[in-house]
């Protein structure tokens, strides 16, 4: 099948650089400050996580739960978000009190703090809140929010029936994450034909082996050298996503 060749004799060009949850290196993840720091150094693919709170506000955390960049063992999913507007996302165990102002943002905030700029913005919607409320109610959630924004937005996801759903019910771009990259993988990509597909950079095949051929760009994370971005270019990678963005792009584009 086409679906199955692979990209072989590319040039050793340099891929697109995805800032992933942000500037996540100088900043605490998927806070106002990450996605602001990563546009500063001249990053414009940026990448961040989209959670529901118990009354359906979507807000930008990674995990389930609130402890590790809050300190506070909670469930992001049984929590209201009047109540969450004034939490500390500062990461205290990387940070210290550096960022003892930095909030939890809501994406709306995030997209308000990010206006006046043209970008593209990976949303990820996160399986924990999807099992909680529903692919079709995190869609209802998220989706007005993005209609009529002023940036190029991805709606990307483990959750395949999502990306359906995504399909069905809007024109944005969709990319896909590996859980593994096998045979079964494969056949979802071709049963999805997603615009993008992302992957885990352990995850993929020995090194002399090239990526999957098909219409749809790769974005392999996590990466942090420049030799293994131009490595992955090689192969096939349209773009690599890094907690290391801005560094990844001085060394790619100097």
């Amino acid at each position: 099948m086409d679906e199955h060749r692979v990209m072989q004799g590319l040039p050793d060009t340099a891929p697109v650089v995805v800032a992933h949850r942000g500037d996540a290196t100088h900043f605490p993840e998927n806070t106002i400050s990450a996605l602001r720091g990563a546009v500063a150094c001249g990053v414009q693919h940026l990448e961040f996580d989209v959670q529901l709170t118990a009354d359906r506000v979507p807000v930008l955390l990674h995990d389930e739960s609130l402890l590790r960049t809050a300190g506070i063992d909670q469930i992001i999913t049984a929590s209201i978000a009047a109540e969450l507007s004034r939490v500390g996302v500062g990461q205290a165990d990387r940070f210290g009190d550096s960022f003892h102002r930095e909030y939890l943002p809501s994406l709306s905030d995030a997209l308000a703090a990010l206006s006046g700029q043209s970008l593209t913005l990976f949303v990820e919607l996160k399986r924990h809140s999807l099992r909680a409320f529903g692919r079709r109610r995190m869609l209802d959630a998220v989706l007005p929010i993005l209609h009529g924004g002023q940036h190029n937005f991805v709606i990307v996801s483990f959750d395949w029936r999502v990306l359906q759903y995504v399909r069905e019910c809007s024109d944005f771009p969709i990319g896909f994450v590996l859980d593994a990259h096998d045979a079964r993988a494969i056949t979802q990509i071709v049963q999805l034909s997603p615009q993008y597909v992302f992957c885990n950079e352990r995850r993929l095949p020995p090194a002399d082996v090239p990526l999957w051929w098909g219409n749809w760009d790769w974005v392999i994370y996590e990466i942090t050298r420049a030799d293994q971005a131009r490595q992955l270019a090689r192969r096939g990678a349209t773009y690599v996503e890094s907690m290391e963005a801005c560094r990844l792009e001085r060394e790619l584009r100097p």
